[in-house]
């Protein structure tokens, strides 16, 4: 970041700290504080000093927290005014990395956006942190706006030393074949709770049966948190032969916003974000100048478009996205820019949250997690105008075929993520999230494994052709490639220069020589 001269006095001081809950501050210059214990819990909040900031008051600002984590996991970013939604990425660090600098850019410094700078614990297991923070400094930047998406160096792509897990393959080699393709990959700065990833806690959170009853109006649902996390996309090349794997980053994008998926369609490239699509003209089009503002005509936006999973293309013109805030399917024509046929879980199997119409906003009154249906994670077009299915909560996989109905195929894949249609049109894969395994569901039979990758939290999966597998290992920040005729692994490979945790995949072209 290009920091220009420092503002003083800065937009924050360290004397201005207001003390949350049970956090422990020593000292005022360096601050000692030891967080509360629970994920998420706000430790200290430093006021704004509007004054300060305006002579910059159109220029984006960095505020530069100069600091070193003792122990645990740290988050510090901007909060409005009334303190409930971030208004700023927010930049996180862990123990590990010592000696830190976190930092939180801001928009629109002298407006009413931001009211409070925050430190919290991010750090899962119940345990507290702790910080020294020693400065809190403000910089001007020169720039008028923080760009939405921004074009980063390609990094190198470290290949992970690992013992194959025993797998289900058959231990066939195949001879003289180097298999090349590409993929998107996507990375958020979001980092786990492993106490929430488990089995029995995705389980035991849908099981109240009366978590859906008494709820509160839909008009008094607040926002989804905007801005909470930011993300990133990667262009991969992936080149396989028989005995190894590399891996190649061609393009990498980040983003002030978090991506979930992203997919070609007709040559464009949509990207899902959580609640708006943005659409580029081509896989290779720059994006210095994207605006992705509400209005801007790189955006597509919906009164369903929230808690976005998913999206894939069901032609030149039409791609189907998942909706987690409204447990909808929704097609949408990138010509018109509108959503052009939805569908919700069945009230009959799932029950009812509320009776959404096509103009009641899920974005601006986020069905939370809590009291979503079933948390439908994923939407994959079955290539005869309907779609396969995942819910998260109860574990289901299921089929809605052109005319909206709908056909259980599998109930208790608790965690189950990204169903896709197999190479073969007939079979199912999915990634068995909480247990790590790569599945497959035959229209004769139950899901079975294909792989036991070995993971505490497996994200995603995508076929890249009849025996080979890409995974994505959240808990490792990795991906894997298996073979499951040679019955190992091709390569397993570390994402740490891309952000937190990879997401979702999609694997955009395969060819064999």
């Amino acid at each position: 970041m290009d920091l220009r001269p420092e503002v003083l006095p800065g937009a924050f001081a360290l004397p201005d700290a207001v003390i949350h809950g049970q956090t422990v501050v020593v000292g005022l210059d360096p601050m000692d504080i030891t967080t509360p214990a629970d994920q998420w819990a706000f430790a200290v909040t430093f006021p704004i000093h509007s004054e300060s900031c305006r002579r910059a008051a159109d220029e984006v600002l960095c505020v530069r927290v100069e600091a070193e984590i003792k122990s645990g996991r740290i988050g510090i970013g901007c909060l409005s005014p009334d303190g409930r939604t971030y208004v700023s990425t927010e930049s996180d660090g862990a123990a590990e990395d010592g000696n830190t600098v976190f930092d939180v850019v801001l928009e629109r410094p002298g407006g009413d956006g931001c009211g409070w700078l925050v430190v919290r614990n991010t750090a899962a297991g119940g345990s507290p942190s702790r910080i020294v923070i020693r400065s809190i400094r403000t910089f001007r930047t020169g720039a008028t706006r923080i760009p939405d998406l921004l074009e980063v160096e390609v990094p190198r792509i470290p290949k992970v030393p690992h013992d194959t897990p025993a797998g289900s393959g058959n231990g066939a080699h195949r001879h003289g074949n180097i298999r090349r393709f590409q993929l998107l990959l996507t990375h958020t700065s979001r980092s786990w709770d492993w106490t929430r990833t488990t089995r029995e806690f995705i389980a035991q959170r849908a099981a109240d049966k009366d978590r859906l009853r008494n709820l509160p109006p839909f008009e008094e649902l607040p926002p989804s948190e905007d801005h909470l996390y930011s993300g990133g996309l990667s262009i991969l090349e992936v080149t396989v032969d028989e005995r190894t794997a590399d891996v190649t980053a061609k393009r990498c994008i980040d983003s002030r916003f978090k991506i979930q998926h992203a997919s070609l369609v007709g040559g464009r490239l949509v990207l899902c974000f959580e609640n708006f699509l943005a659409v580029l003209p081509t896989i290779d089009a720059p994006v210095e100048n994207i605006d992705l503002r509400p209005g801007s005509p790189w955006r597509i936006d919906d009164p369903w478009f929230g808690g976005l999973h998913t999206v894939f293309p069901v032609s030149d013109d039409v791609c189907m996205v998942s909706s987690s805030g409204a447990d909808a399917v929704l097609w949408v024509d990138l010509r018109q820019r509108q959503v052009i046929r939805r569908w919700r879980l069945p009230s009959e199997i799932y029950g009812v949250n509320y009776d959404l119409t096509p103009s009641m906003s899920v974005a601006d009154h986020y069905i939370h997690n809590d009291i979503q249906l079933g948390h439908l994670n994923c939407a994959f077009p079955d290539g005869r105008g309907g779609c396969y299915v995942s819910t998260l909560f109860q574990g289901d996989i299921a089929h809605v075929d052109e005319n909206g109905r709908y056909s259980l195929l599998a109930r208790g894949q608790v965690g189950c993520h990204g169903v896709r249609l197999a190479h073969n049109r007939r079979d199912l894969i999915f990634a068995d999230s909480c247990g790590g395994r790569l599945m497959r569901i035959h229209p004769d039979s139950g899901p079975v494994e294909l792989w036991d990758a070995g993971s505490q939290w497996l994200h995603d999966v995508g076929q890249v052709d009849d025996d080979l597998y890409l995974l994505c290992l959240g808990d490792k920040n990795q991906i894997a490639l298996v073979d499951l005729s040679a019955g190992k692994e091709r390569g397993r490979f570390a994402l740490d220069c891309r952000g937190v945790n990879v997401q979702f995949v999609r694997i955009i072209q395969s060819d064999q020589t």
